[in-house]
């Protein structure tokens, strides 16, 4: 009986984890929609515009994961991010193919 109970506790904790996995992220409402390329540390380049990172800032990829920005070998990808009080970047998300179809990016 025990058996059976841990296979069942065991089964739900996967189910658990596995429907956090395929939750769809949520940005924040002042988060942008750009393009990232080829930056020279801490500076990033969004569109025409380059911005430095902020103290703390984090870049999040497309498993939600924080990365550092040396592991950062993208040419160019989808981003969405946020800007702090002074003008910095302050958050960075790589976006999934799915997300970056469903939030295009500003003309």
């Amino acid at each position: 009986m025990n058996r059976i109970q841990l296979v069942c506790l065991a089964a739900i904790l996967v189910l658990a984890g596995a429907t956090q996995a395929f939750a769809e992220r949520n940005f924040p409402e002042q988060a942008r929609r750009g393009e990232l390329n080829a930056y020279e540390y801490p500076l990033m380049k969004i569109g025409d515009n380059v911005y430095r990172l902020s103290p703390g800032s984090r870049i999040l990829n497309q498993q939600n994961l924080i990365i550092m920005p040396a592991s950062l070998r993208v040419q160019t990808a989808p981003v969405m991010y946020m800007l702090d009080m002074s003008g910095d970047l302050s958050r960075i998300w790589l976006l999934t193919g799915d997300e970056a179809a469903r939030l295009p990016a500003p003309k």
